[in-house]
């Protein structure tokens, strides 16, 4: 090789490498104007022993650190080694422990916290319906507009929410999710809740999957059991298994009259506790089969219903419910709706939960 070939870059000695000027020891590197000692560095000014470092104005000593507090392992007594592997064992255990409660804390915190929100919420919803119960009892002679938001809080806690997903099969041998939306009321602290047929059944079979919500923000996926329908008149009855439920008062549908106020509560478009108002604008509204035959009793009423209301609470002005609001004439609201008589659907709620509890025995 030439050795002028780059020679302002060039090395020095075997395995060092030298800064202008200066020549580099042996393994070592010597910084500017010092040489380095044989495996040793140089700081500024001073020479680095054999096997050391060198501190600034000092030489380093032949492999030499300091390290002052630190007894020598051979001075240590047995009862020191005792003493010092017990504080380590009890260090290694609490350490443990805070971890485990710690681990634990997290995995918990976001299921009492729901709990504790659940909690919150279903004590305010009670609240409002105690003082509900208190002014409707104190003022049996409001009406109108200083009667609803009374009447709707004592109603609110007994409606649910029903979402329901069916799979289907599509052309390419695929699988198609579709989700619907309704509404259910429940009618008994044992978890009974009323719903139209239609709300759980589609095309003439039952849907995959129903979930409920709860008016105080309660999901109820599991546990969900159908227990009874009448398809002729489009009731069902399902069974959860859940705590604190509030069930409705039953009214008598019969005893209405043409003009009374009632209130309608449900899950329109999946909007949850929609409620809305209107009067009975008529009774006995019969729907006939292909034979001429009645199979359906309705009354009518002008309060707003939509998609998402079938299966929810018609009530009246006592918080009663007086039908299970089930349909509307036309694609759309047109201020004409229908509903269920509770006296009709209370008779096919009572067989089926007399019928369940005769074989369940609850």
């Amino acid at each position: 090789m030439n050795d002028d070939y780059n020679d302002w870059e060039r090395c020095g000695d075997f395995g060092g490498g030298g800064n202008v000027g200066v020549p580099g020891g042996l393994d070592g590197f010597a910084n500017v104007g010092n040489s380095g000692g044989s495996g040793g560095f140089a700081n500024v000014g001073n020479s680095g022993g054999s096997g050391g470092f060198g501190n600034v104005g000092n030489p380093g000593g032949a492999n030499r650190f300091s390290a002052p507090n630190v007894p020598s392992a051979s001075r240590l007594t047995a009862e020191d080694r005792a003493a010092l592997q017990k504080a380590a064992a009890t260090y290694r255990s609490t350490f443990l422990i805070f971890a485990l409660l710690f681990l634990t804390g997290l995995a918990v915190a976001p299921s009492l916290a729901e709990r504790i929100a659940l909690a919150i919420n279903r004590g305010a919803e009670q609240a409002k319906l105690e003082a509900a119960r208190e002014f409707l009892a104190a003022n049996p002679s409001a009406v109108g507009e200083a009667r609803i938001p009374y009447v709707a809080k004592l109603a609110a806690p007994s409606v649910v929410g029903v979402k329901t997903n069916r799979f289907e099969r599509t052309f390419f041998g695929g699988v198609a999710q579709a989700e619907g939306q309704g509404s259910g009321v429940i009618v008994d602290a044992d978890g009974f809740v009323v719903t139209n047929f239609h709300v759980i059944c589609e095309n003439g079979r039952l849907v995959d999957g129903v979930e409920l919500v709860l008016s105080d923000g309660r999901t109820v996926s599991n546990g969900i059991t159908l227990i009874g329908f009448d398809e002729a008149l489009d009731v069902a009855v399902l069974k959860i298994e859940e705590p604190n439920l509030t069930p409705i008062a039953w009214g008598d549908s019969d005893a209405l009259e043409v003009g009374d106020a009632v209130i309608a509560l449900g899950n329109p478009y999946g909007l949850a506790q929609t409620v809305t108002q209107g009067i009975v604008s008529a009774k006995e509204r019969f729907v006939l089969n292909e034979n001429g035959v009645a199979t359906q009793e309705f009354l009518q009423t002008d309060a707003a219903i939509n998609p998402g209301n079938s299966g929810g609470a018609l009530v009246d002005e006592r918080g009663e419910l007086v039908g299970i609001n089930t349909a509307i004439y036309g694609e759309r609201y047109q201020g004409i709706s229908f509903a269920l008589p509770s006296a009709r659907v209370r008779e096919v709620y009572e067989e089926i939960a007399r019928s369940y509890r005769a074989n369940y025995g609850r």
